[in-house]
């Protein structure tokens, strides 16, 4: 073990906790497994929170416990979706640092090694104005996911690399689980999905990131095209009540970056009537919890095309259902 590791795990945890929330991918987890097994840099633990699966998710990983040669914790929740599973696993975690790893992608095996790297090349006394690092994801074919950082180190937030600089595409990389435990995502009663922008643009108010443009992640987009991802949506009102909340969350929060970057709260302020609809809440009560004019401007200019979009996907569901009979 190098100095630099010695360093994260003197405190006698591990440095990293590899956080996987899966809920029926025993069809895949194998390769979150086989990528930690050949990672460089062995000092983490891995924590399968699952999601109420019932594909022998639990025998597939009791037998990786016996022989993998790292931590493995596995704990069983009812379903109720990635961000409730998120939060639980932020209570478990024994890591310094956290990474998600979802239940059908896998790392590189230097991740964790360069993680590491670059968080140990931010100046001490700048720490504490860091969250974690981000890096690039690559496709299974090795392909660049997106956009590279237009340099390296780039030490910005979340907030400035969405609306000022416009890097698209897949990033990842590791967070400070001391500041992750201070920003949980709500538990809406009845929804499974909630956007994970509610909690890392909130993040991003108080804290940047060392963006590099190694490559950490494999990610699968054959599997996502399929529908094998632990929160697909099939249609417009699915996961309609965590959606309506993030959209709101958004056009309040995030709305002084409109003029800089106008597309995102747009289609915030068009899906934002047509999702309250599905969600069974009245357009009214959503628009008076938006907090400027600008806000309720756009949701009012945006109305006409949201209501088309929910009689569209209203009437697309009727005719599949009539199809299906």
């Amino acid at each position: 073990m190098t100095m630099t590791a010695r360093a994260v795990s003197d405190a006698g945890v591990p440095a990293f906790t590899i956080f996987t929330p899966t809920y029926n991918r025993a069809h895949t987890l194998n390769r979150v497994y086989e990528s930690l097994r050949e990672q460089t840099y062995r000092d983490f633990e891995w924590l399968v929170i699952d999601d109420g699966s019932t594909d022998g998710t639990a025998e597939l990983v009791a037998a990786w416990q016996r022989d993998a040669g790292f931590p493995i914790r596995y704990i069983p929740l009812s379903h109720a979706g990635k961000h409730v599973a998120h939060n639980r696993a932020l209570d478990e975690a024994r890591g310094k640092f956290f990474v998600v790893l979802d239940s059908d992608d896998a790392c590189v095996p230097t991740a964790l090694e360069r993680m590491l790297f670059h968080w140990n090349t931010i100046p001490s006394e700048q720490r504490a104005l860091f969250s974690g690092v981000a890096g690039l994801c690559c496709d299974q074919n090795g392909e660049i996911i997106g956009d590279r950082y237009p340099s390296e180190p780039l030490d910005i937030s979340l907030r400035e690399q969405h609306y000022v600089y416009r890097v698209r595409g897949e990033k990842w990389g590791p967070d400070l689980t001391s500041i992750l435990r201070q920003y949980r995502f709500p538990e809406i009663p009845g929804a499974t999905f909630l956007p994970e922008g509610v909690i890392w643009l909130e993040i991003a108010k108080h804290f940047k990131m060392r963006c590099v443009n190694d490559v950490f992640r494999i990610y699968y987009q054959d599997d996502r095209r399929a529908g094998a991802t632990l929160t697909h949506r099939k249609g417009l009102g699915d996961g309609a009540a965590g959606r309506l909340y993030y959209y709101i969350w958004l056009l309040n929060n995030d709305i002084e970056y409109f003029f800089r970057w106008p597309i995102p709260f747009i289609k915030a302020a068009v899906m934002l009537p047509a999702l309250s609809l599905f969600a069974a809440q009245p357009i009214a009560r959503a628009l008076n919890s938006l907090t400027t004019p600008l806000a309720k401007a756009l949701v009012i200019l945006g109305l006409p095309a949201s209501l088309s979009l929910y009689a569209y996907d209203k009437s697309c569901a009727w005719l599949g259902k009539g199809h299906d009979n």
